[in-house]
């Protein structure tokens, strides 16, 4: 599915997407093929424990949850430095 797709089918929603097809560009995550796995319509408490859940369930997997309200996907990548802390 397209991003346009995913809004047409799940409006005003929360929806855990699976980026099936995806790649890299000035720092930004394109989704070129997703999937939907659930949606949901309350926010953000909800929002905070699916994501934990789907997160942990499926730690290599690409997942994000997003509201369809939003026009674009306009993902920023994150590089983590893998700092420890500790004594």
């Amino acid at each position: 599915m397209q991003w346009e797709d995913v809004k047409r089918a799940y409006p005003s929603q929360w929806v855990v997407i699976e980026a099936v097809e995806a790649h890299s560009k000035d720092n930004k995550r394109i989704i070129d093929k997703m999937a939907v796995i659930d949606s949901f319509m309350h926010g953000t408490k909800k929002v905070l424990r699916e994501n934990a859940r789907w997160h942990k369930l499926y730690p290599g997997r690409e997942i994000l949850i997003v509201h369809t309200s939003r026009p674009e996907l306009d993902i920023e990548e994150r590089r983590w430095a893998g700092v420890r802390l500790g004594v």
